[in-house]
């Protein structure tokens, strides 16, 4: 079972929570996952910045940050609390126009990425970003399609 937490501080509609949950709990199946809980913060410019200078030392915007209950000495490598996503709004809006996209399709691919980043992908070096590009382009192809 898929337990799934939603906060919305950025105020946007655009996803019901039950689409949203259908979403989450298909990024989980690829990855082969059936009992998950986690929880996925919506959040502006300003909130992601914060919370980045905050907890990884970076003053800067960003699109997404994970923090993953997988990850550390004392905890389980195989728990089904895989942790929280943050995900920027706004800067998914500033993306979708960079890249000649859709709003909708740029958060598809923020969940996924986040996803993944709890399931423990790592985007800090190349061949991990490569990798880790890869599995989003699939997945997301996938979503997209259907």
């Amino acid at each position: 079972m898929i337990q799934l937490g939603v906060s919305n501080i950025s105020r946007c509609r655009f996803l019901t929570k039950r689409k949203l949950k259908g979403i989450v709990k298909s990024v989980l199946g690829y990855a082969g996952i059936k009992d998950a809980s986690l929880s996925i913060v919506f959040a502006t410019d300003r909130e992601i910045k914060r919370l980045n200078r905050l907890y990884l030392g970076k003053n800067r915007f960003t699109d997404v940050l994970s923090f993953s209950m997988r990850e550390g000495k004392r905890l389980k490598k195989d728990s089904s609390i895989l942790g929280d996503i943050v995900i920027s709004v706004d800067r998914a809006r500033k993306q979708a126009r960079r890249f000649d996209s859709t709003f909708e399709k740029e958060m598809y691919l923020y969940i996924i990425h986040g996803i993944l980043h709890l399931l423990g992908y790592c985007d800090e070096v190349p061949s991990s970003r490569k990798r880790m590009r890869r599995k989003e382009e699939e997945i997301l192809k996938a979503l997209w399609e259907n």
